[in-house]
């Protein structure tokens, strides 16, 4: 049976970023771009809070001529 032969790994030292570049990124910060939403977006979000609130009106119906049965 042949041996396998495998080097070790060696670690090679991280290098510090200097600290006029780490100054530099923290007092220099981007300002937040706003995205515009999709109009598509913005009506299927509304049909789908209509289409909940009447799934919630229907089981609302639902149940009181349920209890109204009893």
């Amino acid at each position: 049976m042949a041996e396998e032969v495998t080097n070790p790994v060696q670690a090679v030292p991280v290098q510090e970023e200097p600290i006029q570049a780490v100054q530099a990124a923290q007092t220099e910060p981007d300002p937040p771009q706003k995205k515009k939403g999709s109009p598509l977006l913005v009506f299927l979000t509304v049909l789908l809070v209509l289409v909940g609130i009447a799934d919630l009106g229907l089981w609302g119906l639902a149940g009181y001529y349920f209890l109204r049965s009893l």
